[in-house]
């Protein structure tokens, strides 16, 4: 029963069921893009994907918006759309690590005229 290498190398690979093509993304390793040492001053930098995409308030708590709020919105409810809207909070292990891809300056109190986030800078009671 021999089977030509051809056909079984079309069986392996092509099969809808194959893993084969997920191998190259199991085995890249997840890259934080932090410098630690740039090139001309020798000093951390930030990385701006989280300036970007995260509002840090006074208190050490990040905000982020949530996932897909502006995508496809003619095909959510009106409940999810409000859900949507809102903004989330970051736990304890983000708020560490986006500290840590940040530097001082993102950490500094900013003072903006007619502030929306102006309520949620100082927060009482709150263990981070």
């Amino acid at each position: 029963c021999f089977i030509p290498v051809f056909i079984l190398y079309i069986f392996l690979f092509s099969s809808p069921c194959s893993v084969t093509h997920l191998l190259p993304s199991i085995l890249q390793q997840p890259a934080r893009t932090l410098t630690y040492c740039s090139l001309r001053k020798g000093k951390r930098k930030t990385v701006k994907a989280v300036i970007d995409r995260f509002l840090r308030l006074h208190n050490g708590l990040w905000v982020r918006r949530r996932a897909g709020y502006k995508k496809k919105l003619w095909k959510k409810s009106a409940s999810q759309k409000k859900r949507l809207r809102e903004l989330a909070l970051c736990n304890r292990t983000q708020c560490k690590l986006l500290d840590k891809m940040t530097t001082s300056f993102w950490k500094r109190r900013n003072w903006y005229v007619d502030d929306p986030y102006q309520k949620y800078h100082d927060r009482t009671n709150l263990r981070v």
